[in-house]
C-alpha cells in the first residue's frame, strides 16, 4: 500500500509545536550550546558538560559537585564526569571541608581561572549581541520570567513525580532528582 501525503484537514489537527514554550526554549538552548560557539572553541576544546561545570565552579566557588548539579539542573553523574575531566586537565581542584571529609569543594586552578575569564568575556559579548534588540527593562523582565518558568517547571515535574511515588510507582533517577531540586527550592 502506497503512503499518501497528509491532507490539509489532517494538518489542521496537528499540534502547534512552534507555539509550545518548552520546545521553543529547547531550540534556543540547542542553538546556543557552548560547544557550537566558534569563539569558545578558539579558547578551549572542552565539551559542553565541562564548560558548564567550569563556569559554575568559577562563578560560585567554593562549590560542591552537588551544588553544581543543582545550579545547572544536570544529573550528578554528568557533573561527576565533567569534574573528573576538569581535574585531569588541572583546571579545577577539590578540597575536603575541615569538618566534613566526605564533601569536597571545587575551586578553579590558575589555569582554570585564565580560561574562565576568557570564556566569560566571550559570553558577555555574545549575551550583549543576542539581547541587543531588548531594552534594559525588557531584558530584566525576560530574565525574571525565565527564572519563574524554571521554578514552575521544577514544581510541575516534582508534583507529577510525587504523585507517581504516592501511587506506589517506582521513580527514575531523573524523577528523584527533580524532587530533590524541588525540596531545595521550597
Amino acid at each position: 500500500m502506497a503512503e499518501t501525503l497528509s491532507t490539509d484537514a489532517e494538518n489542521s489537527q496537528a499540534y502547534e509545536l512552534d507555539a509550545h514554550l518548552p520546545y521553543r526554549l529547547a531550540v534556543i538552548s540547542n542553538i546556543l550550546q557552548l560547544g557550537r560557539d566558534i569563539e569558545i572553541r578558539k579558547i578551549t576544546d572542552l565539551g559542553s558538560r565541562e564548560l558548564r561545570v567550569l563556569l559554575n565552579v568559577g562563578t560560585y566557588s567554593p562549590v560542591s559537585a552537588a551544588q553544581v548539579a543543582f545550579q545547572t539542573k544536570l544529573d550528578s553523574y554528568t557533573i561527576s564526569r565533567g569534574v573528573k575531566t576538569l581535574l585531569s586537565k588541572n583546571l579545577i581542584d577539590k578540597r575536603a571541608l575541615p569538618n566534613n571529609k566526605k564533601e569536597k569543594l571545587l575551586f578553579l586552578t590558575d589555569e582554570g581561572k585564565s580560561i574562565y575569564q576568557k570564556i566569560t568575556s566571550s559570553l558577555s559579548r555574545r549575551d550583549e549581541q543576542l539581547a541587543s534588540f531588548l531594552s534594559t527593562k525588557q531584558r530584566q523582565k525576560l530574565v525574571e520570567n525565565l527564572k519563574k518558568l524554571e521554578q514552575q517547571a521544577v514544581e510541575l515535574l516534582a508534583q507529577h513525580a510525587i504523585a507517581e511515588q504516592d501511587s506506589g510507582n517506582e521513580l527514575s533517577g531523573d524523577q528523584k532528582e527533580i524532587i530533590r531540586w524541588y525540596n531545595k527550592m521550597g
